[in-house]
């Protein structure tokens, strides 16, 4: 009956944890998005980069994912979270220790001082068990806490791939982009040189001014400038997604122009709402502020007292042989109730001080969810308005091409200057590397809108 009494109450006072129970930060989520119609389904339920199908792309992203050194560390990262877990809660259970031990005494000594032989032997096989009762919950908020640490590292080696993935597609776009813009720069440099050999011969006739001439070369340099530029960004953007890949330098295969690209008319994005269960770094911090709410709790409960029970069973002999006769057997149990009394304020302050940085990850939780929403709306600005700023941008191209044909004719015909005609040379080449930056940016703002809603997959 005395043991069940003792048991009962164990149980009971192993459920009266101390410190504060965790509620989420208050965040409110606006109820639409202000620069697009919301839908309630979201793309981002796939794999976006799909919707591009490029096939050059989509093996980039594949070989990223599999070899990119950040994505090997997050989980790294989330396999020792997992080993912290399974250590911390293994302490909610009792330990089982064993020891044995043999001892031998060949000499002793007479009431005379005289030295004999007096020999004494021990030998021993003992079991030994400790076992914390969690009384106050110290464990389980040290356990609980783990667990959050866990699934926080989980959410992170997420971002991180969100973030590889959408890298991978930034850097491919730039990519073609570039490659656009280096062949417009070829180009641009091949008709200068050709236009600058025919006023050459035209000035070494005394039909132009050597002005002419002069103008000629210089916008010829300009555009030959312009290309080893370019080829040189080129070399640097490739560098930088085989760094994503997790490979030394490599030339990179190619698939669509950015031209090409089969872009999304409509993206769904779904509810607002949704992004705080959608995004792995909400969710993440999240995750660190639950941790850091059970660490005040294991704080707390480190200010009251412990229970703990050891004891031992095993066998004790001063003769091997007798080692397993019923009297060799013995055991003992002891409980053991230890607290703090006195420390000068030790234990307070290390609650003030968990409790300080539980609020610091509660403010850190809502300018992540804050920027969130940020992000998605920037990112749908972007996409409308790079999306009309490409249409400008060809209409502004094709006014530009008819204005330089036009200028030529008229010098050709001695009715302008070859300022004009250098003029609209700049106007165009600078119209069609916006033009390629636009639509290069219209890709990429694409990318960010499926990241900065939580991915896809």
């Amino acid at each position: 009956m005395k043991r069940t009494i003792i048991l009962f109450s164990i149980v009971v006072l192993a459920r009266c944890a101390v410190g504060p129970k965790y509620s989420r930060p208050d965040t409110k989520a606006p109820s639409s998005y202000t620069q697009e119609h919301v839908q309630s389904d979201s793309i981002t339920n796939m794999k976006w980069w799909e919707v591009f199908k490029d096939s050059a792309l989509n093996n980039l992203i594949h070989v990223a994912v599999k070899e990119n050194k950040d994505i090997r560390v997050a989980i790294a990262r989330v396999d020792e979270s997992r080993a912290i877990l399974g250590y911390n809660k293994a302490n909610l259970g009792p330990f089982l220790d064993y020891s044995a031990r043999a001892r031998g005494t060949n000499f002793g000594s007479t009431a005379e001082g005289a030295t004999v032989a007096f020999p004494t032997n021990s030998y021993s096989a003992l079991g030994n068990i400790s076992w914390e009762i969690d009384i106050w919950g110290k464990l389980r908020h040290a356990n609980r806490a783990a667990y959050a640490q866990m699934l926080a590292s989980e959410e992170d080696r997420r971002s991180v791939y969100i973030s590889l993935v959408s890298q991978v597609a930034e850097n491919y776009f730039q990519l073609s982009g570039l490659d656009e813009r280096h062949e417009l720069a070829r180009r641009t440099y091949e008709s200068r040189k050709e236009y600058e050999r025919i006023l050459t011969l035209r000035f070494e006739r005394g039909e132009v001014a050597e002005l002419d001439k002069l103008q000629a070369e210089q916008l010829t340099a300009s555009a030959e400038a312009q290309v080893y530029a370019l080829e040189r960004e080129i070399v640097l953007t490739e560098n930088a997604l085989n760094v994503l890949l997790g490979r030394a330098s490599t030339p990179i295969t190619r698939g669509f122009s950015n031209a090409e690209q089969p872009l999304p008319v409509e993206i769904p994005q779904g509810l607002p709402s949704q992004l705080l269960e959608r995004r792995p770094d909400i969710r993440s911090s999240e995750q660190k502020l639950i941790a850091q709410t059970e660490q005040v709790g294991y704080a707390v409960a480190l200010r009251f007292p412990s229970l703990s029970l050891t004891g031992f069973l095993g066998i004790a002999s001063q003769d091997l042989s007798t080692l397993t006769k019923g009297d060799a057997f013995l055991g003992s149990v002891t409980g053991q109730l230890a607290g703090p009394f006195f420390r000068f304020g030790q234990n307070k302050r290390r609650v003030e001080a968990e409790k300080a940085l539980a609020r610091q990850f509660g403010y850190v939780y809502e300018k992540t969810v804050i920027n969130a929403f940020a992000e998605v709306e920037n990112s749908l600005a972007q996409i409308r308005t790079y999306k009309k700023e490409y249409h400008a941008r060809e209409h502004q191209v094709a006014a530009t091409q008819k204005t330089l044909n036009l200028s030529r004719a008229l010098y050709d015909n001695g009715y302008t200057s070859f300022l004009q005609v250098l003029d609209s040379e700049r106007e165009l080449y600078s119209a069609s590397y916006d033009k390629s930056l636009a639509l290069q940016n219209q890709l990429i703002s694409t990318v960010m809108l499926y990241k900065a809603l939580g991915g896809g997959w």
